[in-house]
């Protein structure tokens, strides 16, 4: 049984967790919008808020596309200069061949040289306006989108977590098939929650 289930029927006052098919006489004769209340009160005091699982739903998108700050990080970049290095090398050599008073030369002369030149290069225009910003404000709408769309399924799935066990709580089906149908719902909905929270559920003591 989901924790949760039980602790609304015991605060139902039902009997032990296990007598699940009959309805609680304690329940039955309570006034029918009472025990809606007070349901829906054990629900929420055993559960995290919603305001908890909309914040571990946008943590659970890694990223947090406010913080980048991308468009001025292209603009920085800017500042950064393209290096260019260039390295020649070159060996010539020169024979001479004379005579010189009473001596005759004959010789080669070598001269190796090596050239080495570093250029630095700054595209200034882009400290006024980037080419990149406009990728860098796509890529943060996709991420804010994605944000927002984690958000909006986890407050759908805990408001329809939260109606399943409100539900099965008050009108618990007597047939045990159709009454672990329902539980099987109510953990499915859990489990894709927990999945959304990184583990929100699980680590208050749910399935």
């Amino acid at each position: 049984m989901v924790p949760a289930l039980a602790a609304i029927l015991l605060a139902l006052g039902a009997g032990p967790a296990g007598a699940l098919a009959v309805p609680a006489p304690a329940a039955a004769s309570l006034d029918p919008e009472v025990a809606a209340l007070r349901a829906l009160a054990s629900v929420a005091a055993s559960d995290p808020d919603v305001e908890e699982v909309q914040r571990a739903a946008a943590d659970g998108a890694a990223v947090d596309p406010d913080r980048l700050g991308w468009s001025g990080r292209t603009r920085s970049a800017a500042w950064l200069p393209t290096l260019t290095l260039q390295a020649s090398r070159t060996q010539r050599d020169t024979r001479v061949v004379g005579v010189t008073g009473t001596v005759e030369s004959d010789y080669l002369r070598y001269t190796p040289s090596l050239e080495v030149g570093v250029r630095a290069a700054w595209d200034l225009d882009r400290l006024v306006f980037s080419r990149e910003e406009t990728d860098a404000a796509w890529t943060g709408a996709k991420l804010r989108e994605r944000r927002d769309e984690r958000v909006r399924q986890a407050t759908r799935l805990f408001y329809q977590r939260r109606r399943l066990l409100v539900q099965l709580a008050l009108e618990p089906p007597r047939e045990p098939l159709l009454r672990a149908e329902r539980e099987s719902q109510v953990q499915e909905v859990t489990a894709e929650l927990d999945a959304l929270t990184g583990g929100l559920l699980s680590r208050r003591g749910r399935p």
